[in-house]
C-alpha cells in the first residue's frame, strides 16, 4: 500500500503516520468491518475524491486499525492498486496485489495452521491464481503446478472453472474461517476486466468480507462515453442499496496548516509562509504537502509531484480547451465570463457552453460568487491556475498582448473595488505597462495599507517602487516596512525616498524623515536617530504634530538608548500627550511612559499606563498601534516573569500578525517565544524557535544573537541550574544540523554552543559575549538591554514582586 510519504505499505508491518481531520471517514470504515465481523455478513464500501486528497492515507491507517481492531478474530487485510495504462496483458493486476497482501498478512498473522490453511486454499480453488502469489508458491513448493498443469495430472475436477468462479470461492473459503478486508485502490485506472470481477465479488460473495473499492471520481467522466466503473456503482448501489458512498473532501483551511507544520518539523515555516501554501493548496493534502516540502528548499515552483497530476488532468482535454483554461487562468483564479469571451472572441453563448463541459464532463472549473453584475467561474484549484498561467506566460508575445487587452477591458469599467485596482496592477505589469503598472499598484497599495493588510500593500509598494520610483511610492514603502518589522529595509527606502523630495511638500518629506528616525533607532543606530531628530526640532519648533513626534522619538532614545533616562522619558510622553490628539502617537507615548516606569521599578504603574496604550491603540483602529501596545505589554510580562501571560499575549501578537500582516515576520517574537518556552523549561521548542530567530535575524546582527543566546543561556542556568542549561545548548546544536536552516545560521549555532560549553563558573554573558564570541561592546550591551526589557536592575525588581 502507498503510504503519506508515497512508499510500499503492507498492512500490519508498522503503525501508518497519524492521520490530519479523516475522523469521520474512518470512523464509518471501521464500523463497516464491526458490522461485518459481527453479522458475519459481506458489506461493500465505495471511497472517492479527487487526485491527492488522501484516499490512499486514509486507506492505510484504516487498514491498520482494523487489523488491530478484530485481531482476535484473525481479521485478514488485502490491499491492491491498479496501475496507469495497464496492458491487456495485465489483466486483473490490482486483484494479484491484493491476493499478494493478503497472503502476506496471513503469514504474519502469527498462526502456522492458519497460514498452512491459505496455502491450501489457493491449491485447491484457485490454482490459476498461485503463480500471482510467489509465497504460495514456495509454500507448496514442488506439488503445486498451473490450473492447467494441475488438470493434466488427473485432479477432482476435468473442466476447469473461470478465473472468477476460483477466485470466487477462494474468497468464500477463507471467510468460513477469518473476517477479510480487501481494498482495492485507484479503480479509475482499471481495466473492465478486474472491474467486472469486483462487482461479482461485491455481489455474490456470502460471509464476513468487507470490500472497499476506491477511485478518483475526477477521472470517471468522459465526453465519448460512461466509465465502466459508474454502472458498477450505479449497479451497487442498486442491488446492495446499503452500500455507503464516502466523498472525501478537501481539508478546511486549520487541517491543512496542520499538515503544513507536521510537514515541516519544528517553527521553521513563517506565518506568511503556512499561509500561503494553505492558500495555494486549498485542502488538497498532497499539495499541501508537496509545497510544504519544496518551501524548505526556498523553491517557488509547484513540484514535479504537483504539475503531473495536473498535466495528467489537462491531457484529457481538446487543445481548444487547454487554450481557453490558460486564458482563464490569466484573468484569476476567479474569472469573469464576460472578460474571457472577450479576450477569446468567442460568442459568450458558447463560451458558457464550453465552461459547462469543463465544468459537469472534467470538474475543471466550477461557478463562483458574481461579482457585480459580472458571472464567475472558479478554477478547479490554485495550483492548476498557476500551472496553466505558466503554460499561457510560456508564449510570450501572446501572453503580454492579452494582458495589455485585459487592462483596457478593465479600466473601461466604471466603480472599481480594492479587488479591482489590485487586479489592475498585476494586469499592467504582466502587459510591460511600467507606467500604468506603478500608478495602479500605489493607489492598490495605499488602499490596502488603510484596510491593515501590510503585507500585500508592500508588495505592492514594491510594484510601484519597480516601475515609477518617486517619492510617494518609497515613502510607502517604507511604512509597510516598517510595519511588518524589517527596520533596516525601511531606513534604506526613507533614504531612497528623499531623493526625490525637492518638489514635495514639507510635512510630507518631515512625515518620512520622523519615519527615518524611528527606524534608526529601531536598528539601535542611536547617534543617527539622534540626528535627524535634532534637525527636525529645529525645523519644526513650533507645537504641533511634527514636534510631537519627534518628542516622542527623543522619550524613546532616552528610555532604550545607550544612556537610559526614565525620568525624562516620562518627562517627555506628558508633553506628548498634551501635544497632540493623534491616538496613534498618544498611544506609543502612553506605551513608552509605561516602559519607563518598568525600568523605573513600578510595575504597577507600568501596567497602568501600558493598558491605557492598548486602549487607545485599540478605539483608533490602526493594526500596527495596537500591536505595537500589545507588544509593549508582553515586554512587562516577561520583565516580571509573568511566564504564562507572556504566553498568552505572545499567541495574541501571533494571531494579529496572520490576520493582518503586521510584522508577520518580526524576529523578537520568535526571540521572546523562545525565552519563554526556555523559562518554562521546554528546552527542545525553545532552541527550535531561537533557531528560527536565527535564520530570520539580518546577518549585520549576528553579534546580538550571540549575545542574546548567552543571556538567554544564564538565565536558565539561574533559574533552572547547570544542567538545564547543559540540556538547552544541546537541543540548540540539534536544532542547528536541522536542514530548514540557512547554511549560515547552521554555522553560527554550532560554533555558539562550542563556546558557550566552555563558559567559566560565574560567568557574565555581556563579558563572555565580549571577550569570547568577538562581540563589539555597544552590540552585546544593546543585546542585553534588549533582552531584558531595558530594565536595569531586573534582579531588584523581581525581589520586590517576590
Amino acid at each position: 500500500m502507498r503510504g503519506p510519504s508515497g512508499g510500499d505499505f503492507v498492512p500490519g508491518t508498522g503503525a501508518p503516520a497519524p492521520l490530519v481531520d479523516r475522523v469521520d471517514e474512518l470512523a464509518m470504515l471501521l464500523a463497516v468491518v464491526d458490522r461485518s465481523v459481527e453479522s458475519r455478513e459481506a458489506q461493500v464500501v465505495v471511497l472517492r475524491g479527487e487526485a491527492g486528497v488522501g484516499k490512499t492515507s486514509l486507506l492505510t491507517r484504516f487498514a491498520h486499525e482494523a487489523a488491530e481492531r478484530h485481531s482476535a478474530s484473525h481479521l485478514l487485510t488485502g490491499y491492491g492498486q491498479a496501475m496507469l495504462n495497464s496492458l491487456a496483458s495485465d489483466s486483473f493486476q490490482a486483484v494479484r496485489e491484493c491476493l499478494r497482501s493478503l497472503a502476506a498478512s496471513a503469514q504474519r498473522s502469527g498462526s502456522p495452521s492458519r497460514w498452512q490453511r491459505i496455502a491450501q486454499s489457493f491449491k485447491q480453488n484457485a490454482p490459476d491464481w498461485i503463480e500471482s502469489v510467489p509465497v504460495v508458491g514456495q509454500v507448496l513448493a514442488a506439488g503445486v503446478r498451473t490450473g492447467q498443469s494441475y488438470a493434466a495430472s488427473g485432479g477432482d475436477r476435468t473442466e476447469m472453472d473461470s478465473r472468477l468462479d476460483q477466485l470466487l470461492r477462494l474468497i468464500e473459503d477463507i471467510v468460513t474461517d477469518t473476517p477479510l478486508v480487501m481494498v482495492v485502490d485507484d479503480l479509475h485506472w482499471a481495466d473492465t476486466a478486474t472491474i467486472d470481477l469486483l462487482t461479482a465479488i461485491a455481489l455474490r460473495v456470502r460471509g464476513p468480507l468487507v470490500l472497499v473499492l476506491a477511485y478518483r471520481s475526477d477521472q470517471l467522466k468522459s465526453a465519448d462515453q460512461t466509465h465502466p466503473l459508474q454502472r458498477t456503482v450505479f449497479k451497487l448501489c442498486r442491488y446492495r442499496p446499503e452500500t455507503p458512498v464516502i466523498d472525501l473532501l478537501r481539508l478546511s483551511p486549520h487541517d491543512t496548516e496542520e499538515l503544513v507544520r507536521r510537514t515541516v518539523v519544528g517553527p521553521s515555516a513563517s506565518h506568511s509562509v503556512v499561509s500561503r501554501i494553505v492558500r495555494l493548496s486549498d485542502g488538497n493534502p498532497l499539495f499541501a504537502e508537496s509545497l510544504a516540502r519544496v518551501d524548505r528548499h526556498r523553491s517557488h515552483h509547484p513540484p514535479r509531484q504537483i504539475t503531473s497530476v495536473i498535466e495528467d488532468r489537462l491531457s484529457y482535454l481538446s487543445s481548444e480547451d487547454q487554450r481557453l483554461l490558460e486564458t482563464a487562468a490569466l484573468i484569476g483564479y476567479s474569472f469573469e465570463v464576460d472578460y474571457l469571451a472577450q479576450l477569446t472572441r468567442i460568442d459568450i453563448d458558447d463560451v458558457y457552453e464550453r465552461l459547462h463541459v469543463l465544468f459537469d464532463e472534467h470538474d475543471l472549473v466550477r461557478p463562483a460568487d458574481q461579482r457585480n453584475r459580472y458571472d464567475r467561474y472558479r478554477i478547479h484549484h490554485p495550483l492548476f491556475a498557476q500551472v496553466l498561467r505558466e503554460r499561457g506566460a510560456a508564449n510570450e508575445p501572446r501572453w503580454r498582448r492579452h494582458h495589455a487587452k485585459l487592462l483596457q477591458i478593465i479600466e473601461a469599467e466604471q466603480d472599481w473595488d480594492d479587488e479591482l485596482f489590485v487586479r489592475a496592477a498585476a494586469v499592467a505589469v504582466e502587459a510591460s505597462n511600467g507606467p500604468k503598472a506603478g500608478a495602479l499598484a500605489l493607489q492598490a497599495a495605499r488602499r490596502q495599507f488603510a484596510l491593515g493588510a501590510v503585507s500585500k500593500a508592500r508588495d505592492l509598494a514594491r510594484i510601484a517602487v519597480e516601475n515609477t520610483p518617486y517619492f510617494d511610492a518609497f515613502a510607502l514603502l517604507a511604512e509597510c516596512l516598517s510595519a511588518g518589522g524589517d527596520h533596516a529595509a525601511a531606513v534604506d527606502a526613507c533614504v531612497a525616498g528623499l531623493g526625490f523630495a525637492e518638489a514635495v511638500a514639507p510635512a510630507e518629506v518631515a512625515h518620512v524623515r520622523l519615519l527615518w528616525a524611528r527606524n534608526l533607532r529601531m536598528t539601535c543606530r542611536w547617534a543617527q536617530a539622534v540626528e535627524v531628530l535634532d534637525q527636525l526640532a529645529i525645523d519644526f519648533p513650533e507645537p504641533g504634530g511634527v514636534l510631537a513626534e519627534t518628542l516622542n522619538l527623543y522619550a524613546e532614545v532616552a528610555l532604550c538608548g545607550p544612556s537610559q533616562d526614565c525620568a525624562r522619558c516620562v518627562e517627555l510622553c506628558d508633553q506628548v500627550a498634551a501635544m497632540s490628539t493623534e491616538p496613534e502617537v498618544q498611544s506609543r507615548a502612553f506605551g513608552h511612559r509605561g516602559l519607563a516606569h518598568l525600568a523605573a521599578g513600578q510595575p504597577m504603574e507600568a501596567e497602568q499606563w501600558l493598558q491605557k496604550a492598548i486602549d487607545v491603540a485599540r478605539a483608533a483602529g490602526h493594526p500596527y498601534a495596537e500591536y505595537e501596545a500589545v507588544h509593549w505589554l508582553s515586554k512587562k510580562t516577561m520583565a516580571c516573569l509573568e511566564v504564562e501571560r507572556s504566553a498568552e499575549l505572545l499567541a495574541q501578537l501571533r494571531e494579529m500578525s496572520q490576520t493582518s500582516g503586521v510584522a508577520s515576520e518580526n524576529p523578537p517574537h520568535v526571540r521572546d517565544l523562545s525565552r519563554v518556552l526556555g523559562t518554562r523549561g521546554e528546552f527542545p521548542d525553545a532552541a527550535n524557535a531561537f533557531a528560527v530567530f536565527t535564520d530570520i535575524s539580518q546577518s549585520a546582527a549576528a553579534g546580538r544573537v550571540s549575545t542574546t543566546l548567552a543571556c538567554q543561556l544564564a538565565e536558565i542556568e539561574s533559574l533552572r541550574g547547570p544542567f538545564a542549561a547543559a540540556e538547552f545548548l544541546d537541543e540548540v546544536l540539534r536544532a542547528a544540523n536541522e536542514d530548514f536552516l540557512l547554511a549560515d545560521s547552521r554555522e553560527l549555532l554550532r560554533g555558539l554552543v562550542e563556546r558557550l560549553g566552555a563558559r567559566p563558573p560565574g560567568w557574565n554573558p555581556v563579558a563572555f559575549a565580549v571577550a569570547e564570541l568577538e562581540v563589539p561592546l555597544a552590540d552585546a550591551q544593546a543585546a542585553d538591554a534588549i533582552f531584558r526589557f531595558d530594565v536595569p536592575d531586573l534582579g531588584h525588581l523581581r525581589a520586590g514582586l517576590a
